[in-house]
C-alpha cells in the first residue's frame, strides 16, 4: 500500500534510512530517496509508476486533494510539486485546504521539518526519537531496532519541530440537522459517495474492487462501475459455499463487473495465519480472524495484477453497522459507540486494510472516509441509520441500503450485516483449532501472566504468535475490538 519513510538528524544519521526500508520492502520499490548533507532523509516505497520521483524536500505517499480544485487527485512528483507551492504560500494552514489519504514529509533550507498525516490515518505513520534523531516508518517493525519507544502518529495532524503534534482536522461530533431532510440527505449523500469514488480511481491503471456482496464493498463498486470507462475486476474471497460468493456473483452480474472468485479452506487459513499476524501488527481475536480474508483476497488481486483496490471500509463506523449496536439502551449510548470507532479508527479497520494490502505491494483506497461524506453524516438522526430502533430488529445503514436499491437490487441491498469472517465462512474454524491446542491450564496460566488481556483461547493463540515478532513495548499500539459481534 506504499509507505513513507523520513529521518531527520544529524548528517551521520543519515543512511540510518536504509535499514528502515529493508524491513517494510515488501510494500513496494523505494522511491523519491533524498540524503541530504544536513541529515534529512526522504523515501516513499510505492509500486505504482505514478509515484516519479522529484528534486524537491518533500515526500509524499498516497495522494492529496486540494479545496481549491475539488475533484483533482495529485500523487507522487505532481502532488509535492503543489503541496510545496501551498506551503510556501500559506504555511502550516495549507493543511486546512487539504484532503486525501496521504502521509508527508518536508524540510527547508533552515533546519525546520513537518510531517503530517491524512485527516482519519488511512495512510499508517509512526515515529520515533533517538539522540536528537527522528526517524519515521510507516509500520512497527520498521523502527523495532531503534531500542526506543515507537508512537502513532495521531490522524489530522502535522508535527513541526518548532511547536510539537497540531491537529488540523476533527472529526466532527453527532450533532442532528433539523433542517436536513431525508431527499436532501439521500442526495447530498449519493454525490458525495460518487466524488469520492471518482477521485480514488482518477488515472488508475489496473484497479480492482474487493467485493464481499455486503452492502459497503456492493456501492463501492456499483459506482465504480458507473464512473470507469471500462468494466472493473472485482475480488471476492470465502470457504466454498460461503454467503459472500453468492451475493458477490449477483453483484457482479447486476453492474457488469468481471468477477475473481478464490475459495480456501481451514489447512489454508493456517498456512497464512502467521505471516497475517506479522503484517497486521497485532493479536487482537477479531481482526486477526477478519484479517486472514483480506490477506487472502489481497494476494489474490496482487497476483492478478492489480495495483490499486477500492474497499467498503469505513461504512459501518460512520453508519452504525455494527450488530450490536442495536442492543444498547439509548441513543447518547450508540452515539458514544460510533465517535469511539472513528476516533480509534486508524489502529483497527484502517490497519487491516493498510497492512493486508501492503503486505502484496498494492494501494487500497476508501471512498466512505471522504471528510465532506462523514460530515454530512454526522448530521443525519440516529433513525436513518437505525430505522426502527423499537423493533425487534432495527434495520442498520438504513438510509444508505434505501439510497441503493436501484443499483443493488432488494436482496443485495438489505443483506443482513455480517462481519467479514462471518460472511466468507471462516469465523468458527480457528476458534475450534485453538480450543484444541491449548488446554484450560494454559489459558489460564498465560492469561493471567500477560500484561494485557486476552480474552479467550484464540486469542492467545494468535498472542503468542504475536510475541515471536514484537516485545512487550509496543503493546500499547495495539488496537483492541471490545465487541465481537
Amino acid at each position: 500500500m506504499s509507505g513513507l519513510v523520513a529521518i531527520f538528524g544529524k548528517k551521520s544519521d543519515a543512511s540510518d534510512i536504509e535499514p528502515l526500508i529493508e524491513r517494510v520492502k515488501f510494500r513496494g520499490v523505494s522511491k523519491n530517496t533524498q540524503v541530504e548533507e544536513e541529515g534529512y532523509g526522504l523515501a516513499v516505497l510505492n509500486s505504482s509508476p505514478a509515484n516519479s520521483g522529484s528534486d524537491l524536500s518533500a515526500a509524499l505517499d498516497g495522494y492529496m486533494v486540494f479545496s481549491e480544485e475539488e475533484g483533482t487527485v495529485l500523487q507522487g512528483g505532481e502532488g509535492e510539486t503543489r503541496f510545496c507551492d501551498l506551503f510556501d504560500k500559506d504555511g502550516l494552514s495549507c493543511f486546512e485546504s487539504i484532503e486525501g489519504e496521504f502521509a508527508i514529509a518536508y524540510f527547508n533550507d533552515q533546519g525546520g521539518h513537518i510531517i503530517a498525516r491524512d485527516p482519519f490515518g488511512v495512510k499508517p505513520l509512526y515515529y520515533a526519537k533517538k539522540e536528537g534523531t527522528l526517524y519515521v516508518a510507516p509500520e512497527i517493525k520498521a523502527l523495532l531496532d531503534l531500542k526506543v519507544p515507537i508512537k502513532e502518529a495521531p490522524p489530522g495532524s502535522y508535527l513541526d519541530n518548532q511547536n510539537g503534534w497540531v491537529r488540523y482536522y476533527k472529526v466532527p461530533r453527532i450533532i442532528e440537522n433539523k433542517d436536513l431532510t431525508l431527499g436532501e440527505a439521500e442526495e447530498k449523500m449519493r454525490h458525495l459517495l460518487y466524488l469520492a469514488v471518482e477521485e480514488r480511481i482518477l488515472g488508475v491503471e489496473n484497479l480492482g474492487v474487493y467485493l464481499s456482496g455486503g452492502l459497503d464493498s456492493s456501492v463501492v463498486a456499483a459506482l465504480a462501475a458507473e464512473i470507469s470507462d471500462n468494466s472493473i475486476s472485482t475480488y471476492t474471497v470465502g470457504v466454498k459455499g460461503s454467503q459472500d460468493i453468492e451475493y458477490a456473483s449477483i453483484v457482479a452480474d447486476r453492474i457488469g463487473s468481471i468477477p475473481h472468485v478464490y475459495t480456501y479452506d481451514l489447512d489454508e487459513m493456517l498456512q497464512v495465519l502467521p505471516k497475517v499476524i506479522y503484517h497486521l501488527e497485532s493479536f487482537d481475536c477479531a481482526y486477526v480472524r477478519s484479517s486472514i480474508p483480506n490477506y487472502i483476497a489481497a494476494r489474490f488481486a496482487a497476483r492478478d495484477g492489480r495495483r490499486v483496490m477500492l474497499t467498503g471500509e469505513g461504512s459501518d463506523e460512520i453508519f452504525a453497522g455494527y450488530s450490536y449496536l442495536k442492543t444498547l439502551g439509548s441513543e447518547k449510548e450508540i452515539t458514544t459507540e460510533i465517535e469511539g470507532f472513528l476516533k480509534n479508527l486508524s489502529k483497527t479497520g484502517l490497519q487491516r486494510v493498510d497492512r493486508m494490502n501492503s503486505a502484496h505491494g498494492l494501494d487500497c483506497r476508501v471512498p466512505f472516509l471522504k471528510p465532506a461524506l462523514l460530515e454530512l453524516v454526522q448530521q443525519f438522526p440516529l433513525d436513518w441509520k437505525l430505522h426502527d430502533r423499537e423493533e425487534d430488529e432495527p434495520v442498520d445503514k438504513w438510509i444508505l441500503r434505501r439510497a441503493f436499491v436501484e443499483e443493488l437490487g432488494s436482496k443485495v441491498a438489505w443483506r443482513e450485516k455480517q462481519q467479514f469472517d462471518q460472511g466468507s465462512g471462516s469465523s468458527d474454524m480457528l476458534a475450534a483449532v485453538a480450543d484444541d491446542a491449548i488446554s484450560d491450564a494454559e489459558y489460564t496460566r498465560e492469561s493471567e501472566e500477560a500484561p494485557v488481556p486476552v480474552r479467550n483461547k484464540e486469542e492467545l493463540y494468535y498472542y503468542r504468535i504475536f510475541r515471536k515478532h514484537f516485545p512487550e513495548s509496543v503493546l500499547p499500539l495495539v488496537g483492541r475490538w471490545t465487541k465481537t459481534s
